[in-house]
């Protein structure tokens, strides 16, 4: 009688797109990508290192390398080398590209409808006394938002790169405008670390230099700006429960950022920069002449 696993499902899982299936990937290379999404946050950042990758897949260190590159002529995964504060290369910061807009469409976050079901005659009530000067910044966000929801209509369940239903010419003038605008500069490590300090001092938290130093790469990763990072540590402050008196531990740390529901405008412009190079794929493809039977023949 064959031996039959039982897994344990408190161990979690890696859910995956089935357009993966479809793609022209080695082996190897869609082993890798599997490892990535397993590491990779919500937001699709890793940082394993090459030894790292070797021990968990059984392969040499030249290997990974070249599944690595595989992955990034797919457009699956890109990288960035990380630096130590002296100059020198300590290992590289990897993305799965689909990942932040494949979790966000598997546990979807209806925050945004239930802000804006609040009643015409509750926002005249408190508009006398109080600022919208948020709402035009957020315009923005906005903007952004919809044309996600809407690029990921026209690809939903469908095989990459094709598309379920074409764009119109409306969306993708505005993602084109969207892509070329200028984008604010993200907050300095320093402002980081100084705005983290305070709000640390301000809930009466004594927080190790470590601890810092730790949670100010961790907001550095989310590309945020000045405007961002203060709204991000004001939702934090405001949610952070009045019984803890200890430093969170990065994993806590982590969950309270997922909790604000910000995510930088820089983020989501990536994420719009990879459906616009899908787009522009299909479209190639679309275009392509199809062989005719004779001709395969």
């Amino acid at each position: 009688m064959s031996e039959q696993y039982n897994f344990d499902r408190k161990k979690g899982f890696v859910a995956l797109p089935v357009e993966l299936f479809d793609l022209d990937l080695t082996p190897g290379a869609f082993r890798t990508l599997t490892e990535l999404c397993r590491m990779a946050n919500s937001e699709g950042y890793c940082w394993p290192s090459l030894e790292q990758l070797s021990d968990r897949l059984g392969r040499s260190r030249s290997a990974i390398s070249g599944y690595i590159k595989e992955l990034r002529a797919a457009e699956l995964v890109t990288t960035e080398e990380q630096k130590t504060a002296t100059g020198y290369n300590y290992r590289l910061k990897y993305q799965v590209t689909f990942w932040a807009t494949w979790r966000a469409s598997l546990s979807p976050r209806p925050v945004q409808r239930v802000e804006r079901g609040v009643h015409l005659s509750e926002r005249l009530l408190e508009s006398k006394k109080q600022s919208h000067k948020n709402h035009s910044e957020s315009g923005s966000d906005d903007l952004l938002d919809r044309l996600l929801t809407k690029w990921q209509s026209c690809f939903a369940g469908a095989p990459y790169p094709s598309v379920r239903r074409e764009p119109n010419a409306e969306i993708c003038e505005e993602t084109y405008r969207q892509l070329s605008a200028v984008q604010e500069d993200t907050a300095s490590r320093t402002s980081i670390r100084s705005q983290t300090q305070a709000l640390w001092k301000a809930l009466g938290i004594d927080a190790s230099a470590a601890a810092v130093n730790a949670q100010v790469e961790r907001l550095r990763t989310g590309d945020l700006t000045e405007r961002e990072l203060r709204d991000m540590l004001k939702a934090m402050r405001k949610s952070w429960p009045v019984h803890w008196r200890r430093c969170p531990s990065e994993e806590v740390f982590d969950k309270l950022i997922r909790s604000t529901g910000i995510i930088s405008v820089r983020k989501k412009r990536a994420v719009l920069r990879g459906y616009y190079n899908r787009w522009l794929k299909a479209e190639n493809t679309l275009r392509k002449p199809q062989a005719s039977c004779s001709v395969a023949a």
